[in-house]
């Protein structure tokens, strides 16, 4: 068997799992002993096919951690480009989603179980949240609006 065709092998292997970005099978292949031009014509040959496809895997990316892991978009747009989702791509999908998807209103969603909880007792422990909230990719702004809503009563 020959380079390219053990390279369309291990790229369709990879595909069939599930989606990959069009530099996460590139770099796949080439840690496997792919030849960098070769994995590079199979991933050209995969995208022309519309096997692979960055703006399709940013969307279901994006859908995902906005709704399910509570991420924010700062966040979310840092780990597409991680994998190598150009910034055209990430900003396009991003002002899509802003559409579908309210971020403050998914923030709040995160935010309404552990605040019911009582779990905020002191301003430190809000700060910790803040900082928590800002690590998940929310912006400063997004989070004081959301926090604005709870009233909070400390003894320090």
């Amino acid at each position: 068997m020959d380079e390219r065709e053990r390279a369309r092998r291990l790229a369709s292997n990879l595909i069939g799992a599930r989606m990959y970005t069009c530099r996460e099978i590139c770099d796949r292949l080439v840690r496997k002993n792919i030849s960098k031009d070769v994995a590079e014509e199979i991933v050209d040959e995969f995208l022309q096919a519309g096997v692979l496809d960055d703006r399709l895997y940013a969307q279901f990316y994006m859908e995902d951690a906005l709704r399910l892991k509570a991420k924010g978009m700062y966040r979310i747009r840092q780990e597409l480009m991680q994998k190598g989702v150009s910034r055209s791509i990430i900003d396009a999908v991003a002002e899509e989603m802003a559409e579908e998807v309210d971020s403050k209103e998914a923030l709040r969603a995160y935010l309404e179980p552990r605040l019911d909880a009582g779990d905020i007792r002191s301003r430190r422990d809000l700060e910790k949240l803040k900082a928590k909230l800002v690590r998940r990719g929310y912006s400063m702004q997004d989070i004081n609006v959301c926090l604005a809503s709870y009233e909070f009563s400390f003894d320090d």
